[in-house]
């Protein structure tokens, strides 16, 4: 009887750190960043390619890696509350390096495909330079600890 009942229990499936956050970057990314006819032109069309790359790699690359609604919404607000003071500029390419960070760590394919694409337009912002990098891999950690600790 006891057999039964564990081969009737469904598969839980536990997804590395590494991949969550790669999903939670695009959610970031896919959510909540907007480019607007005040950016450079190099900055809309680097946003436009990597906004074509997520409409058409996004689905799939969510449904990998599932992340409870609720807890992703309130990750996408956190992220939003610890980004660093700045320019709209400044702020945007903070998440955008934080996603190129997360999504380099990937071992190929799709994710590394969005990692160019998002360098690309990381570069079009050309903000901040080294200090922008140190704030999107301080973002990086400390939303990977909110996410740990389960909030």
């Amino acid at each position: 009887m006891r057999a039964a009942l564990l081969r009737q229990r469904p598969a839980l499936i536990v997804h590395a750190p590494a991949a969550i956050e790669r999903v939670l970057w695009l959610a970031a990314v896919d959510r909540c960043l907007r480019c607007g006819p005040r950016d450079a032109d190099e900055v809309r069309a680097a946003y436009r390619d990597l906004r074509a790359l997520i409409d058409r790699a996004a689905p799939s690359l969510y449904a990998q890696v599932p992340v409870d609604a609720r807890r992703e919404s309130r990750w996408l607000v956190a992220a939003r509350g610890a980004l660093p003071e700045g320019t709209p500029a400044e702020r945007a390419a903070t998440v955008v390096w934080a996603a190129v960070g997360a999504w380099t760590d990937a071992p190929n394919g799709r994710w590394g495909d969005l990692a160019d694409a998002a360098l690309a337009l990381g570069d079009a912002l050309d903000v901040g330079g080294t200090a922008t990098l140190r704030s999107a891999t301080a973002l990086r950690e400390t939303m990977a600890a909110m996410w740990e600790a389960g909030r």
